[in-house]
């Protein structure tokens, strides 16, 4: 007849209890960083695309001279005709 001394049953020993404690945090906080960080990331990379891809506005349009040579301004306004001024619509 033999006698159970041990009292322990086949258990996990602590370090790889607090080792699958830490992995699974490890696991928890990269994947919830992960869904917090995904959105954020996505709305840069749309804006950087929505940047590239839109036509430019309100850039200075080119001069270009009159062909015989003469000043192209117009009301003080060089590059600019008279209909084009601000406010044009209320002379």
């Amino acid at each position: 007849m033999t006698v159970q001394t041990v009292t322990r049953t086949g258990g996990k020993s602590v370090g790889s209890a607090v080792l699958g404690v830490l992995l699974t945090l490890g696991i928890f906080v990269l994947t919830f960083v992960g869904f917090l960080i995904a959105p954020l990331a996505l709305l840069l990379v749309a804006f950087l695309v929505w940047t590239v891809m839109r036509p430019r506005q309100g850039g200075e349009q080119p001069v270009v001279p009159a062909a015989d040579g003469a000043d192209a301004t117009v009301d003080g306004h060089r590059g600019r005709t008279a209909t084009t001024d601000f406010g044009a619509g209320a002379r």
